[in-house]
């Protein structure tokens, strides 16, 4: 295997230790304007089409926690607050939403690090599985204040790795919570227990775990957004190049590290912004910075080679209740109005596909004559 090849296998294998059927490389982030309206955004990415869809799961639906054994037998709930996100596989366990009080939460793929708490028949009735998180708190909690207050009533154990049939591997995930306020946390289930996590600068990808993320943006310090001045050698002076010259050594490949300290770069970098307009445009032009175009990413194996892509993007407006997204074959942003939404379904849980030919308007008839 050439050299280059060799690394750039050791670096992807080293970041996400899971075969490249459970491969996943999310990345998220919350950001605010100056008149204090939260945006949030986050990216899908899987070698395995989800077949995704927005769910709008109302206020009074009712759930079961889900057992190791695959058993609905664990915490019955009933959601106190409706919600709206990305569901995955036909099951309307989200990986991602945001509830009507405007609290956003994210299941971002944990591996090689997550260790939930262990099963105990004794504590069945208290039992959900991971999987299951995203529902759990979008449903039961309006605030991080909420969460801090009420994780504790919930026991999150391994849930079965086959989900409706399909074989979905373990699913290692860890959370990243924020409310309307823009007060933001990341939860951790490691070595049988729950961390929570202060999140200042709203960043989460996956591996390693939070504390090391924010160690290793120490190797980023010399990062900045003002160009570097020329250097004089003794008489030679060398120049930029061009506008940037502050971030050189931003990392660009896709591994969690990189693409948390591009992140971190891009949203304290960038210029505060007023109004939602102005907020949702931003949100949206940061995240594409993290997009896989299918085939940057590959792992192979004796069958088959298998190709992580960037599915689906959806960023949350939570000032004006908006679930936006888009698809990789679809790049104009859609919406769902959460409240409008769950006032719409009534009882019932509703789907809306995402996955639909892409329209790209023609505006060839709006030329006008120069002047």
């Amino acid at each position: 295997m050439p050299l280059l090849r060799h690394v750039a296998f050791a670096l992807l294998l080293g970041a996400l230790l899971v075969p490249a059927q459970a491969s996943r490389a999310c990345t998220s982030f919350r950001l605010k304007t100056t008149d204090g309206d939260v945006f949030y955004a986050r990216t899908m990415e899987y070698a395995q089409d989800l077949g995704s869809k927005v769910a709008i799961i109302p206020k009074g639906t009712s759930f079961v926690g889900t057992l190791p054994d695959g058993t609905s037998k664990g915490l019955p709930f009933t959601a106190k607050y409706g919600f709206v996100g990305m569901n995955a596989l036909g099951i309307n366990n989200l990986s991602d939403g945001m509830n009507e009080k405007g609290l956003v939460v994210g299941g971002l793929l944990f591996p090689g690090y997550a260790g939930y708490e262990p099963y105990s028949p004794d504590t069945a009735g208290n039992t959900i599985a991971q999987f299951e998180m995203v529902n759990w708190l979008l449903s039961q909690c309006a605030t991080v204040a909420d969460v801090r207050r009420d994780i504790g009533k919930v026991r999150v154990c391994q849930g079965p790795t086959t989900l409706n049939g399909v074989t979905a591997g373990s699913l290692p995930l860890h959370f990243t919570v924020h409310d309307a306020t823009g007060d933001s946390i990341v939860l951790e289930y490691m070595d049988g227990k729950v961390r929570i996590h202060d999140n200042p600068i709203g960043v989460l990808t996956n591996s390693p775990d939070f504390t090391w993320m924010l160690t290793f943006l120490s190797n980023t310090v010399n990062l900045s957004a003002v160009n570097v001045p020329a250097l004089d050698l003794a008489g030679y002076v060398v120049r930029q190049t061009g506008q940037g010259s502050g971030m050189l050594g931003l990392p660009g490949d896709f591994t969690p590290p990189s693409r948390f300290v591009r992140m971190v770069a891009l949203t304290q970098s960038a210029l505060p912004v007023t109004g939602p307009d102005a907020g949702l445009a931003l949100a949206m032009t940061i995240i594409g910075n993290v997009d896989i175009p299918k085939g940057a990413v590959r792992e192979k194996d004796a069958a088959e080679t298998m190709f992580d892509v960037t599915q689906w993007v959806a960023v949350a407006d939570v000032a004006r209740s908006r679930y936006y997204y888009h698809t990789d074959t679809d790049r104009n942003w859609h919406y769902v109005d959460v409240k409008q939404a769950l006032a719409a379904a009534g009882s019932a849980i509703q789907t809306v596909p995402i996955n639909v030919a892409p329209a790209y308007p023609d505006a060839t008839a709006t030329a006008t004559p120069y002047k």
